[in-house]
């Protein structure tokens, strides 16, 4: 069995390199150039993407019934997970703000709304550094997700649900009794809904987001393998079946500490690429606003799927 999971471990590694940076944030949509590209699905790749995906999750269904981690943490171990965890959100607020942008890096400040935005961020942001009132601090955060969806559009910001599922996690956290159960698996289950929208909204649905940026950033390393009809648009077909199925597995709790490490792995590459193509100021924006993520993946690390173990 240990030979199972160290090959799903590999192939899951090999597939994520084929996602890339987060699109819209080195993309601009006003002068994205439009192409008549879009994905069918009674086009062989399509079927074939559908097909490894079930494939996929079949398997990682069976992983999950047959290993079971064990992970015990004493209370201060817990309670030091917990701190980085708000340290790591702290900073991202505070960089966001920084940068007057609020939450992404194309949601910019432009409006007296969004300056209040901006300056309550930081607050918050601030809170959670230093422990302070995190309940408040939460609903806060979840606020100012809802002021934001109303100056881009909620359907838009549905990108950063695991924003709303970091504040979830707080608020359920710092509850008592039954509701602290609720806490892992809703950050979980909303970080995987946040990959689920990203795979449709930047490459699935948007291919252009993808094309554009590959014409600006040569990441199509499969044509360095010897594969030149690895066109671009099969390379972003394929990294939003990639980040489908990440998100998919987060969703349903399956090989929760496998998936976070293969979601981790594919961050570390996007940002190991920008700096190898000296695209400095790129990847620190990529490391800035993956700060949730790395925050996120501590507590999955840590807690797998939410049902055996919490932070308290």
């Amino acid at each position: 069995m240990n030979m199972f999971l160290f090959v799903l471990f590999v192939v899951l590694i090999i597939f994520s390199q084929n996602a890339s940076a987060h699109l819209k944030w080195f993309v601009d949509s006003e002068q994205l150039i439009q192409s008549d590209i879009q994905y069918s699905l009674s086009s062989v790749e399509v079927i074939i993407s559908i097909l490894l995906c079930l494939i996929c999750i079949l398997f990682a269904f069976f992983l999950n019934r047959k290993i079971t981690f064990c992970v015990k943490f004493s209370m201060t171990s817990k309670e030091k997970i917990l701190r980085v965890f708000l340290i790591l959100i702290g900073f991202f607020l505070l960089s966001a703000s920084y940068s007057e942008t609020i939450l992404a890096a194309h949601y910019m400040v432009t409006n007296p709304l969004l300056l209040i935005l901006q300056y309550a961020q930081a607050i918050v942001g601030l809170m959670l550094i230093f422990n302070l009132l995190t309940t408040y601090a939460a609903f806060a955060l979840i606020g100012i997700y809802i002021l934001l969806g109303t100056q881009f559009g909620m359907l838009e910001v549905l990108d950063y649900l695991n924003i709303l599922g970091v504040a979830l996690f707080l608020v359920f956290n710092n509850s008592k009794d039954e509701q602290m159960d609720f806490a892992v698996p809703v950050i979980r289950v909303l970080t995987g809904a946040a990959l689920v929208v990203l795979a449709f909204s930047e490459k699935l649905l948007n291919p252009n987001f993808g094309l554009n940026f590959l014409a600006a950033n040569d990441w199509n390393f499969m044509k360095t393998f010897g594969m030149t009809n690895y066109s671009n648009e099969l390379f972003i077909l394929s990294a939003g079946f990639v980040e489908l199925l990440i998100g998919i597995l987060f969703i349903l709790g399956l090989i929760t500490r496998i998936n976070t490490i293969v979601l981790l792995s594919f961050m570390v590459t996007s940002n190991i690429v920008f700096f190898y193509q000296n695209s400095a100021s790129n990847a620190w924006v990529e490391l800035a606003g993956h700060l949730p993520v790395i925050a996120i993946a501590l507590i999955l690390l840590s807690s797998g799927a939410g049902q055996k173990w919490r932070l308290n």
